[in-house]
């Protein structure tokens, strides 16, 4: 098939440089790729290696979407909400993985393998959402389980990395770690306490409700995927000294009783998802293990109380890759094979 015209927004950010090594090993057609920062991350003469050419990553403007079929905003959500919905207006198909949109109940969020084939509702305004990697993470896994029984309640610990703050998070993340082997006290840079051998149960600032913006975040986005706005779900985000590679605690009370045996083979069967779980040999996933790979890896399947149906899993997934790149690329693949493109 012909190659689509692509623009990278955000290419030098880590989910940008992750898409970006993700569309060479999945051989996604494509005739031309711009490579696009804003103004304040622009810095002449910075190149970008692809497909065995030279490309210098150019300053964003809305002339630099002229003739582009694919747009993928990986960078700051400012950004993406001042170009986005223009651009989508011309016909360019636009994935939005900054966030900035994921709030929109106008704008679709898609995970690819739950809902892809709700592209096919798009219109004139093709503009698309890629959920949070924390969504991802946990619909997932859950979705196919969904559909044999309800969900009565959802409890979820979010353990994650410091990637999700970006590139300055991961650079401060090694200096606080050298200063503290060091012996020497540290000065917090991105967050309001060291993460250097430490967790952090505030992974952005907090609300009147207790809660984090994070996790209500997470938490509208559930309940506005799933159309399910009563669903009873707690969500706790830590922050932890992890330099990439997201892990989640889920409890979950279910709608009749389920073994841990018949959960293994219905997450099993789930596309994007692994099961890796055998106590016997302390086999379980792990968020190192998770880092590129393709998949959410899930384990620690068990039964915590009969009574109401509540089981238990823990899983790991890469959250730079399947849980922002890979599903936007995804999302790409499935509107060219609808032929949305």
């Amino acid at each position: 098939m012909a190659g689509y015209n692509l623009a990278i927004v955000g290419a030098t950010e880590l989910t940008g440089q992750e898409l970006i090594k993700i569309l060479q090993t999945r051989r996604f057609p494509i005739n031309n790729i711009k490579f696009l920062t804003n103004p304040a991350q622009y810095v002449p003469g910075r190149r970008i290696f692809f497909a065995g050419k030279d490309f210098e990553v150019q300053e964003i403007t809305s002339r630099a979407f002229r003739e582009v079929d694919i747009a993928f905003f990986c960078g700051d959500a400012e950004t993406a909400q001042h170009f986005a919905p223009n651009i989508s207006d011309f016909g360019c198909f636009v994935i939005d993985v900054s966030g900035a949109f994921r709030g929109d109940d106008k704008v679709l969020s898609v995970i690819p393998e739950i809902n892809g084939e709700e592209l096919q509702q798009l219109k004139k305004k093709r503009l698309v959402a890629s959920p949070s990697p924390a969504v991802i993470q946990l619909l997932l896994p859950l979705n196919t389980l969904r559909q044999w029984t309800s969900l009565r309640r959802l409890i979820v610990h979010s353990f994650e990395p410091v990637s999700e703050s970006g590139q300055s998070a991961v650079e401060f993340l090694t200096t606080e770690a050298r200063t503290v082997l060091d012996g020497k006290n540290v000065i917090p840079h991105t967050y309001h306490h060291q993460i250097a051998f430490n967790l952090l149960p505030e992974t952005e600032n907090f609300l009147d409700t207790g809660l984090t913006r994070s996790e209500a975040r997470i938490i509208r986005e559930i309940k506005r995927f799933w159309r399910l706005p009563d669903l009873n779900i707690s969500v706790t985000a830590i922050r932890v000294p992890l330099y990439q590679g997201m892990s989640q605690s889920v409890i979950v009370d279910l709608g009749k009783k389920v073994t841990p045996d018949e959960m293994r083979e219905v997450m099993g069967d789930t596309p994007g998802v692994k099961v890796s779980d055998d106590p016997s040999v302390n086999m379980y996933p792990q968020p190192w293990q998770s880092i590129n790979t393709d998949e959410i890896v899930v384990g620690r399947i068990r039964e915590l109380d009969s009574t109401y149906n509540t089981m238990a899993f823990w899983s790991c997934m890469d959250n730079l890759r399947k849980g922002s790149a890979l599903n936007a690329i995804q999302i790409a693949e499935t509107a060219s094979h609808l032929k949305l493109i």
